[in-house]
């Protein structure tokens, strides 16, 4: 670092500290000046900065990863705010502004903080923030901020960065800091921001209680029956359109504030594109060439129910084994999720995957932006299922006897999800439909079915004699 750099990102620093409280506005309050509700993980990450505050807590250090447009930064602004220091003890950076416009790292940009402070960060004796966002830009971070936590513990780190950050941490940097995926927001925090609408207390979990932990399908929608009331409460004065709003753009907390739908798939749009030219060659090298196929295999996955990787690598001219690293690269950027059938892994190796869009609006845009030959009730039941799939991963995925699957013959269920022996048979409809496919699932002699569940249109009902219960989207965006 030249003396002249070191000037510039001093003078940079000053400006920051002193604007950042403006800058982040924007993403604390409405257009009014009211106050944005947080989100479910803003209330969990800001207990782990007021126990820091009240020294009953040993975490000093978040990592926040997740899909490109899940909100990363608007969590991490409205930390920023809710942290009541001096402006000099707190500093919100972006760290792939500074380091491209500076052409240095972030460790040099820190000691030049550390210097403005006046005090070596191991002799600090009041706490110092640190907000970082897009840390992966520096390909040393980990063990820069590993170097300041060891350094002294007065230091509160918060980090953000793409899905793959998670991945490239070093074992030192996973024993010290805490990962928090952000996935994109539920219906209830999509209502919660655009309408400053917060959930009924108890509410969600009852539901999720009914639906996930029943004994049968006459159990679960009983449950469900008692939360009748409360669950037609919460619905009073929602738009009856905010449920096709959220499935096609409100995922994407970005995207709430927009009232244009074209701009919104235009933005997203360019939010794929730089998953595309920036995250993904973080991950993996692939040759622009290639690169430039990704739009055409995501179009695809948008225009279908499963996936032939045979058949897609012939079309688009590409070798099955690079096919298939880009889909798994594409998953670890949270663009897509992958679905296997179900079965054993022989069988898994031989039936086509199915691959869902982590947030609906991804689809959304291909249908509405750049067009698709499916049926406008085909198009939204895919949407449903990519909505599904995002509740089942927000739930589900941390639990380690639990996986989910899809049923591949045909006329089979959308999802099973195994919990322990047995599992729940899920189908998905945005229409009225049969338990057709569920009872096909059900049928199977590997499937140990404990009930069924209908997500879709259709009233709360259950069949005792099949043990299906159907469940309407009204109780199930709850969960």
């Amino acid at each position: 670092m030249t003396t002249e750099q070191k000037q510039e990102i001093t003078a940079f620093l000053r400006d920051q500290i002193e604007k950042a409280s403006f800058r982040v506005k924007a993403y604390v309050y409405d257009e009014s000046g009211k106050k944005r509700l947080g989100r479910n993980a803003y209330v969990k990450l800001l207990m782990h900065l007021n126990n820091f505050f009240s020294g009953t807590s040993s975490v000093r250090w978040i990592v926040m990863y997740g899909l490109r447009g899940a909100g990363k930064t608007t969590l991490l602004a409205q930390l920023y705010e809710a942290t009541k220091v001096t402006n000099e003890r707190k500093l919100y950076l972006s760290v792939d502004q500074v380091t491209g416009v500076f052409g240095v790292s972030l460790k040099d940009i820190l000691s030049v903080y550390e210097e403005m402070l006046g005090t070596p960060f191991e002799k600090l004796e009041e706490p110092v923030f640190l907000f970082l966002d897009e840390v992966q830009y520096d390909e040393k971070w980990g063990l820069l901020l590993k170097t300041i936590y060891d350094r002294s513990k007065k230091v509160f780190i918060v980090a953000t960065g793409s899905s793959a950050l998670s991945l490239q941490a070093s074992p030192d940097v996973a024993r010290r800091a805490i990962f928090e995926k952000l996935y994109p927001m539920s219906f209830p925090e999509y209502i919660k921001i655009k309408n400053q609408k917060t959930e009924i207390k108890g509410l969600c979990q009852k539901i999720r209680e009914a639906i996930f932990t029943s004994r049968n399908a006459t159990e679960a929608y009983e449950k469900l029956l008692m939360s009748e009331t409360l669950v037609d409460r919460y619905w009073a004065g929602i738009d009856p359109q905010e449920t096709s709003r959220y499935m096609r753009y409100g995922s994407l907390p970005f995207m709430v504030a927009l009232n244009n739908e074209a701009l919104i798939y235009d933005q997203i749009k360019k939010t794929l594109e730089r998953v595309i030219s920036v995250d993904i060659p973080n991950i993996e090298q692939f040759s622009s060439e290639t690169l430039q196929k990704i739009p055409a295999i995501l179009y695809s996955i948008a225009e279908s129910d499963q996936l032939s990787t045979n058949a897609l690598s012939a079309r688009l001219g590409i070798s099955r084994p690079v096919l298939t690293s880009i889909l798994e690269t594409l998953e670890r950027t949270e663009t897509i999720w992958r679905v296997y059938p179900h079965g054993s892994h022989a069988m898994q190796t031989r039936q086509p995957s199915k691959y869902l869009f982590t947030s609906s609006a991804f689809r959304a845009m291909y249908f509405n932006f750049i067009g698709n030959t499916r049926t406008e009730e085909n198009y939204k039941g895919k949407l449903l299922e990519d909505t599904v799939a995002l509740y089942l991963r927000r739930l589900l995925s941390r639990k380690s006897d639990t996986s989910i699957t899809y049923d591949s013959a045909a006329g089979g269920a959308d999802f099973i999800v195994r919990q322990g022996k047995w599992s729940i048979i899920i189908e998905v409809g945005y229409g009225l439909k049969s338990f057709t496919q569920i009872e096909n699932t059900m049928r199977k002699s590997g499937v140990q079915a404990q009930y069924g569940v209908l997500v879709s249109k259709s009233p709360l009902a259950v069949d005792e004699k099949k043990n299906i219960v159907s469940i309407p989207l009204k109780f199930f965006l709850l969960v």
